[in-house]
């Protein structure tokens, strides 16, 4: 579980300008997949990275499955970013790079080490990537390959900052998939998303986010039937119902 309380964060010199995150609380249910939706520049990816460890908080409290001393907390969570450097690597030597947290000095991967980055290769369908050079995937590929290495991490908590970015249709539901049963196995997910149907098919909790603050949390039904989204974005929901389940248009409202 993730509980955060009053926090506070934002970029540069501390002053109210640069805020980005005004006191927001708020509790991630553990063993549930939580997706985080809201306009653009609305906090979503501050609010990650704020998690993550990778932007102080300015006031407020994060506690990750009860802990909150930094070296505790980054051994419960991976993170993927949205953005990221490429580095001169193969698939295969960039994903076993998720072990590093589990190796002492002198830093020597074992072979349970590179067995687990295998199969998280495999699980991520990128088995046959292993020897090719990163920068010369496409970047659906290479997104795959970021995603593999935080499964490798082995924790707790996975974080992913708009994960379906670069992802054709296929390889959209494959991952809707992979974290779908990643959840089952235990994992607390946490992820931005655009897609508003895909997050409310993937869903167990949504956050919606304006303006720096939560909006709303609760149930994907919750969130419909309480015309949130509507609200957040501006817009007119219509709801339509078929053997598929929900499907959510829009219109300016």
């Amino acid at each position: 579980m993730i509980k955060i309380e009053k926090l506070s964060a934002g970029y540069e010199k501390h002053s109210p300008e640069n805020e980005i995150l005004h006191s927001i609380s708020l509790t991630v249910p553990r063993g549930k997949t939580s997706v985080v939706l809201g306009p653009n520049g609305s906090g979503k990816t501050t609010l990650l990275r704020t998690i993550a460890g990778f932007i102080r908080p300015w006031s407020g409290t994060i506690e990750i499955e009860g802990l909150s001393e930094d070296g505790e907390i980054a051994r419960k969570i991976a993170f993927v970013p949205q953005s990221r450097s490429i580095p001169d690597v193969t698939v295969g030597r960039l994903v076993l790079a998720g072990r590093f947290p589990h190796t002492s000095f002198p830093h020597v991967y074992t072979k349970e080490d590179a067995k687990i980055a295998e199969n998280a290769m495999a699980r991520m369908g990128i088995s046959d990537f292993a020897e090719r050079e990163l920068k010369k995937l496409s970047g659906g590929q290479r997104q795959k390959a970021y995603i593999a290495m935080a499964l490798a991490q082995d924790t707790p908590i996975l974080i992913l900052d708009e994960p379906m970015t670069f992802l054709d249709i296929r390889q959209q539901l494959e991952l809707s998939g992979t974290l779908s049963s990643l959840r089952d196995e235990g994992k607390t997910i946490l992820l931005v998303a655009h897609d508003i149907n895909a997050a409310l098919s993937l869903a167990d909790n949504i956050i919606l986010m304006k303006d720096g603050n939560i909006a709303a949390s609760g149930s994907p039904s919750t969130i419909t039937e309480g015309g949130f989204i509507d609200s957040v974005f501006g817009v007119k929901t219509q709801r339509a119902f078929s053997t598929g389940g929900q499907l959510l248009s829009f219109s300016l409202a």
